[in-house]
């Protein structure tokens, strides 16, 4: 079985009626939608299915020095367990994979989230990358026909994205020690700009 694994299920929904024609069927495992047709299945991610956190002593920020945060270890857990088991499941079956998640750095990241837990499951399974800029027939037939590797490289940078904003996140809430600024993803540098001020 062929296994194609989207960022979103309206995603998966659309791509699945783009490359079979219209025919593919709906169906639910774990309770998440999965479409299918002639070997092949379509699941939809809810955007990042794994977090990232600190490990529970370091979670009263209050007590942390911000200094300790910079070499915590970091743990990874699935926050959406009803999408991951229905991967897991679905990639014990797989013979090939393909990840069709946005074309940009989050879409890599949560691409690279699912390769790991195909990867999990099986080592081996043949993991390509479909990328295309919108949802319309000719880019999405164009991609799955092109299909290359996921860049690692790009997965990368989200993640480290991801790290900066755990690791000065917490001192963006209520009354900080180090600045008085939100620093979700989008205003990470420019909290980095306050506290060059």
């Amino acid at each position: 079985m062929e296994l194609i694994v989207t960022e979103k299920d309206n995603a998966a929904r659309r791509i699945a009626d783009i490359l079979s024609d219209g025919t593919a069927d709906a169906e639910r495992v774990n309770g998440v939608n999965v479409y299918g047709w002639g070997g092949k299945r379509v699941i939809g991610l809810s955007g990042h299915v794994v977090g990232v956190d600190f490990p529970p002593e370091y979670d009263d920020w209050r007590d942390v020095e911000p200094h300790e945060l910079i070499e915590a270890p970091i743990d990874t857990e699935p926050t959406q367990e009803a999408i991951v088991a229905a991967l897991r499941r679905l990639a014990g079956d797989a013979d090939r994979v393909v990840i069709a998640t946005d074309y940009d750095r989050e879409g890599e990241l949560i691409g690279k989230e699912a390769f790991d837990i195909v990867r999990d499951v099986d080592d081996s399974v043949p993991i390509e990358r479909a990328r295309f800029s919108s949802i319309t027939e000719r880019e999405v037939q164009e991609a799955f026909a092109n299909t290359g590797e996921l860049d690692f490289d790009l997965a990368a940078a989200g993640e480290a994205r991801q790290t900066v904003d755990l690791v000065w996140g917490p001192h963006s809430r209520g009354s900080s020690r180090w600045l008085r600024a939100s620093s979700a993803r989008t205003s990470s540098p420019s909290a980095g700009c306050r506290a060059r001020r």
